[in-house]
Order: structure tokens, then sequence, then C-alpha cells
């Protein structure tokens, strides 16, 4: 890597590191400062970002190797999604549930990271973190003030789900106590003065700092915040809040893409899936409309499991029928095994579904962690898609594969999976439409419950928009969804607030992103005609590591083009 950017790249890491104790945390640094979320660290950002930005200006790309030209591709996207954060602060309510991840998750981790091998300065920098503890809470009832006198009132829908989000935080000090009661050996280090110095470290930050800020920002969204509470929800129903979603939908997809394109497409999308479906029925000798053959699949017990371990087998069932197909598609395969895991008992109540968990030194295989709770609700119409998007070849061939290139550099490696969804759930629900072409969709209930899944991100494209570009109400949004979707009324009320009050925007980045990879391969496809190998494509793809799309676009184009013809495609880079 040239050394400038080498050294934008290693800047911006350090950043990261520095600010985000998510990612100190994987890199197995100690986090040293919980953020507050304050406008002063998003100005410090937004500083950061525009510096960066700066450099990026004088950077002979036409000089660069193709790796490198990925890395500024990276950064040049970073740079100017940090170079706006001091005015996108505004932007997000601070306890909205998924707001909140850095205290509901990340603040627990960087305490039980503290071995107090350095018996001193662990005491010191354990007292610190619960000390910002409290400053975060306080910053976010300050942030709610701030946004509700810029005409930012909390949306009044959400109000109940931001007072139980907040309510969950009141159980620090219950959770600081059992890291010192019951894993007593983790302070065996300690001399009984360091012990004493500890504990009342934490009880006083807990009874005169942690606990007070919670109840002053409960009584705020009881009180205040109600007052000042927006009647509908949706970005567009606040100053400037049409722009902010234009450069959110255009941040979240990473390319130029607007609302209202968003939105048509969405329509269109679901259009199609829809008329799939209603073929699928049609063949099937059903006669009905689509939801009395929603209610014929509900009371269908081939659809619904009788025990954990039996969602398990269904979804190794659909791995063993494509782990031998995957050479004729990929030529280079994540040296990882893969693998299906249940989640701990005490997660599944907070997860709808479950999640992809890279391999990593305790658990080598990357893993599904799925969802065994709730199984009479639960439709498994949809597992050989969820499985595909979730492990082979969706995230497992992304994720493990970018973690074992250690020749990545760590925004590449580490910060841009996470940072790119339009990358890495594009990918996946690329990966998952795949089984379309091997076969592997055959059945008739495994491809209408792919269309079921990809009808449900279409719609998202539609509601997302509808919500924050077009004045959607609530209802009218919900509505929507029941008529596009099979997901329950709590499912859809919860999904319709994360669109409007939670991440606006983000959500868009399935579809866009499956989209774009469809097209990417279909464009390189006309060019090459005989010689085109979906092998080689997909190398494209997936060797660099996430990429905004702008810049997986170049590498595809670039890749087209160097074809050699009388010549199978490859890419050497």
């Amino acid at each position: 890597m040239a050394p400038t950017v080498r050294a934008l790249a290693d800047r911006v890491w350090d950043h990261v590191l520095r600010t985000e104790p998510h990612y100190a945390l994987r890199a197995g640094h100690p986090v040293e400062h919980l953020p507050s979320g304050s406008l002063d660290e998003a100005e410090e950002r937004t500083a950061t970002g525009r510096s960066v930005r700066a450099a990026l200006a004088g950077i002979d790309e036409a000089a660069l190797g193709r790796d490198e030209r990925d890395t500024v591709a990276l950064l040049r996207f970073i740079a100017e999604h940090w170079a706006g954060a001091d005015q996108s602060w505004w932007w997000h309510f601070p306890v909205a549930p998924y707001q909140l991840f850095d205290l509901s998750f990340t603040a627990p981790q960087a305490f039980d990271a503290i071995t107090f091998a350095d018996p001193n300065a662990d005491v010191e920098r354990f007292r610190s973190l619960a000390r910002d503890l409290a400053r975060r809470v306080r910053g976010a009832e300050a942030k709610l003030r701030a946004q509700a006198e810029r005409g930012w009132g909390t949306p009044r829908a959400a109000l109940p789900g931001f007072v139980s989000a907040v309510s969950a935080v009141a159980g620090l000090r219950a959770a600081m106590q059992r890291w010192l009661t019951l894993d007593e050996h983790r302070v065996e280090p300690l001399s009984p003065a360091l012990r004493g110095k500890l504990a009342d470290g934490l009880g006083r930050a807990a009874t005169n700092d942690i606990l007070p800020a919670v109840d002053s920002l409960l009584r705020y969204l009881e009180g205040p915040a109600r007052d000042t509470a927006a009647p509908g929800a949706g970005l567009a129903r606040y100053p400037g809040g049409e722009e902010a979603y234009r450069r959110l939908v255009r941040q979240y997809a990473s390319y130029d893409i607007s609302p209202e394109q968003v939105h048509e497409l969405g329509q269109a999308q679901v259009a199609e899936l829809t008329e799939n479906m209603a073929k699928l029925r049609s063949e099937a000798g059903f006669d009905g409309d689509e939801a009395a053959y929603r209610s014929v699949l509900e009371a269908d017990e081939r659809f619904h499991a009788r025990r954990a371990e039996d969602v398990a087998a269904t979804y190794r069932r659909h791995l063993a029928a494509i782990e031998p197909l995957l050479g004729q598609w990929f030529s280079v395969m994540p040296k990882a095994p893969h693998a299906v895991e249940r989640l701990d008992p005490e997660l599944e109540a907070g997860l709808s579904y479950g999640y992809y968990e890279p391999p990593g030194p305790a658990h080598p295989a990357g893993r599904y962690r799925y969802n065994g709770s709730g199984l009479d609700g639960r439709s498994q119409i949809n597992a050989a898609t969820l499985i595909f998007h979730e492990l082979v070849p969706g995230h497992h061939f992304h994720l493990a594969r970018q973690e074992e290139d250690t020749a990545l550099h760590p925004i590449r490696g580490r910060f841009a999976p996470e940072l790119l969804g339009a990358y890495t759930e594009g990918w996946a629900e690329y990966a998952a439409s795949l089984g379309m072409e091997m076969g592997l969709y055959s059945d008739p209930w495994d491809r209408y419950g792919h269309y079921v899944h990809q009808r449900l991100t279409a719609q998202r494209l539609v509601v997302d928009t509808g919500l924050n570009a077009f004045g959607w109400s609530l209802e009218e949004a919900a509505a929507y969804m029941a008529s596009t979707t099979l997901e329950s009324p709590q499912q859809i009320h919860t999904e319709t607030l994360r669109y409007s009050t939670d991440m606006p925007g983000q959500a868009l980045g399935y579809r866009l992103g499956f989209l774009k990879f469809w097209e990417l391969r279909e464009q390189a496809a006309r060019t090459l005609g005989s010689a085109f190998d979906v092998r080689a494509f997909h190398e494209v793809v997936l060797g660099p590591g996430a990429l905004p799309l702008t810049a997986v676009s170049a590498n595809t184009a670039d890749f087209a083009a160097g074809h050699t013809p009388g010549r199978p495609a490859t890419w050497a880079g």
C-alpha cells in the first residue's frame, strides 16, 4: 500500500479504535473511554473526516494499484460520511433501541474485558468507565432537549419503546454488582484495599451518577418529551429532514440514488414478486387469495418445527444440498468451516431470528446462531433462503474470508463490513438467490418461501421512503406491510418504528445491494458473452472485501474490460 494511503488508513483506524469501543474490543485493545454521544464528539469526527478528505484530494489514483485504489475508495466514502457528522448528529434519537447499542452491549463487554492484571490501572479504568456511563445517559437527555428546541421532538408513537429501552439501562448497577460478586475470581489479583476502593467507587457512581441520570432521563421522556412530541414519524416531518433523508439514502446505498427512485423501484419489485407468488399458488391448485393461502400455511405442520433441534436439522438439510454445488460457482472458499448452533436462551427474547457469528479463537467455525424459541409462531417456509443468506454462500463466504485475509488493512477487514450494509447484506441476499439457478428451490414451498423473503426486503424500499420522504403515517405503513409480508402485527409495529425513528434508510441496503450485484453481473455477462465465468465474477466481488458499491462497480467494469478474447475472464488484480 502506498505510504500516504496507508498513513490515512492508519489515521482513520486509530480514530475508530479511540471512539468506538466495539471495534477496540474486537481488536483486543483495552477500552479507555466510553463515548458520551455529545455534539463535541461529532464535531471532532467531522474535523477528522474533512482532514482525510483534503488529503485524499492530493493522491494520484492513476499511480496506484488496484488494492490501493480500493482502499482510497473506502477512505473517500468514510471521509464524506464523517465530514457531515456534526449535521447528521441531529438526525438520530439517542434513546431509540438500536441507538442504545453501546450501553446495552458494548459497555458490559468493556467492563468484562478488564482482567485486573495491572491492579491499580485497571481499578481506575473500571471506575472511569462507570463515570462514562453516567455521562452517556446525561448526554442523551441533553441531546433530546436540544433536538426538541430545533423542532425535532421525539416521535410520540416511539416514546413507549424509548422508555422501555432506557428502563433497561437502570439495570447497570445490578450488573456491576454481579461482576464483583458472581465473578469473584476476576478480582483475585486485587488487594483488600483496592477491592474496597473499587466497590466504593462503583457504589458512588451508581448511586450518585448513573441511577440519578437514568431517573432524570425517564422523567424527561415521561413529561417534557410528551409535551414536545411529534405527532407522526419519519424524517420529512422535521426541519431539514427531507435533505437529511436524501443524504442517508445515498450513504446507506453507497451509490447515488434518490428516495423517489428507491420508492418506484420498490413498488415495481413488490409487484413482480407478488405476481410470482400468485403463479406458484395457481400451480399448486389453490384458487383463493394470498390472505387465504397464508392461513393455510400457518395451519400446515410442515412449516412449523416442534423442537429447536428440528430447526437446526432443516437448516443442515439445505446446507447439505448446496455444499456439493459450491465449486461450480466459487473458485475460492473460506478456510473456516461453517455450523448451525442455537442462540443462548437469554438472547432469544430480544432477537427475531438470529445472526451470523464469524469464526474466532474460541469458535473456529463461522456459525449461524438461530432462535429456537416460540416455534409455534415461526414459519420454516423460508428456511432455505434464510440459511443461504446467513451462512453459505452468504455471510460466511464474505465475512469469514475477510477475517482470514490478514493482508487487508483493519479499516477494510474489520470496519468496512459493518459500515457498508448495502454490500454486506446485499451480498447475502444475492447469495441466497443463487439457489434459484442452482436448482435448490425446485420444491415449490421453498420457492414460495424465497419469494416471501425477497418481498420482505423489497417492501422496505417502499415503506422506508414512504415514511421518511412522502409523509406516510405509521398506520399507512403498517397496512402496506401487512399486505406485502407474512409478519405479525407486533413485528410490523417494530419494523415501521425502526424505519422511521431508529435508523431511517438503513433497511434499504438489503434490496438495493442485491439488485446492484445482479445488475453488475448481468452487465459483465453481456460484455464477456460466452467467456463470462461466474466464479471469476464472484472473486471480483468477494476478493477485495466489503467496498462501497461504486467501487465494486468500477472493479467489475475493469474485470469485463480486461478480458482477453478467446479465454475465460479472470481477475488478476
